[in-house]
């Protein structure tokens, strides 16, 4: 696979990361002496460096929540759960296969794959927020009678704050950790560097096995889609497809809904007007069970205004049924995915 150089991450992101993972670090070992596991510093001298460090990480953090607002890039961090297996299955065993690849492709409209997601939610929106809420506490808590909060509860703030300081520690070695089990071990240290980061050309590989949903409940048309590319390249007309595509047939949406975060597909060929959903409502639906794979829309009939609407919200096609033959579906399944690759690395 031939590879090339692309900017990935921005200046600033690189100035939050490593910011942030120096205020951290400093804060972890500050913390450890106003615990009284090291004793390299005095208490008092120690507990004005944390508290030093952590309004510096609070207002950091405020600029950058600021920044992720105004760049879109907050949409980096939304959940999902397509590739959720294949993803777990890599670091559970895969990862120490030297023959396999890592099933999610980085691309700069999605940098993180679905277990960083759900990890980032987990920091940004738990450990974080209460790691600061009581820090606050504790740095006010003279101020405690005046805001009606009982002198009692230091001793639960204090062990919620401990136990989240511990969680974070935990957060910051796995990230450490994670850092290095890249191909080769330094490149996604030298990606933080210098923001930019090794990707693939895009380009089919052709030998191995693709995977065609398809959404139809006309089981006539679905056993020819199926009959016209299930299996092996028979030669004919096979130059710009994979030489083996595996074709799975659904007859509504409900069974795609139950499919889709099972089995991560390369294309879905969808059939707008189904017994239990119709028009760009069964698109959208689809789409937010597989944001990641290229959708091409099908109809009986022209209808400009769905077929423009469809396009703008992200679909990669929209074709005719009674204007199908092989050939037009088969290229029409290559430029999608092309495009797709494409728009992903923008």
């Amino acid at each position: 696979m031939i590879k090339h150089r692309e900017i990935f991450f921005t200046r600033y992101e690189r100035f939050w990361h490593w910011s942030q993972a120096l205020l951290i670090t400093c804060l972890i070992v500050t913390g450890f002496h106003v615990t009284g596991l090291l004793d390299w510093l005095d208490y008092e001298q120690a507990a004005r460096w944390h508290r030093t460090l952590a309004f510096s990480l609070i207002w950091l953090w405020i600029f950058t929540i600021f920044w992720h607002l105004i760049t879109g890039e907050w949409r980096q961090y939304i959940p999902t759960m397509e590739k959720m297996i294949e993803v777990i299955h890599y670091y559970s065993r895969g990862i120490f296969n030297p023959n396999l690849s890592h099933p999610f492709k980085k691309t700069r409209r999605l940098k993180h794959n679905p277990l960083q997601r759900v990890a980032y939610l987990v920091l940004n929106a738990l450990i974080s927020p209460v790691l600061w809420i009581s820090g606050l506490l504790f740095v006010y808590y003279k101020e405690w009678p005046k805001m009606g909060i009982p002198s009692e509860w230091l001793s639960v703030v204090a062990g919620i704050h401990v136990s989240m300081a511990y969680a974070m520690i935990c957060f910051f070695i796995l990230h450490f950790y994670m850092a290095f089990v890249s191909d080769p071990p330094m490149a996604l240290i030298r990606t933080m560097i210098t923001g930019y980061l090794e990707v693939d050309d895009v380009e089919l590989d052709l030998d191995r096995e693709y995977k065609l949903l398809v959404v139809e409940d006309d089981p006539l048309f679905a056993m020819l889609i199926k009959e016209w590319f299930d299996g092996d390249a028979d030669g004919k007309e096979d130059k710009m497809l994979p030489k083996k595509i595996t074709v799975s047939l659904v007859e509504n949406l409900q069974q795609a809904l139950e499919i889709l975060p099972r089995i991560s597909f390369d294309w879905i060929l969808l059939d707008l007007s189904l017994p239990d959903s119709d028009g760009l409502n069964t698109f959208r639906a689809v789409k937010s069970k597989a944001a990641d794979t290229p959708i091409l829309m099908m109809t009986d009939r022209e209808n400009e205004e769905m077929q423009s609407r469809g396009i703008h919200e992200g679909a990669q096609d929209f074709l005719i049924k009674h204007n199908l033959s092989r050939r037009m579906l088969a290229r029409a399944f290559r430029f999608a995915l092309e495009r797709h690759w494409f728009f992903q690395r923008r």
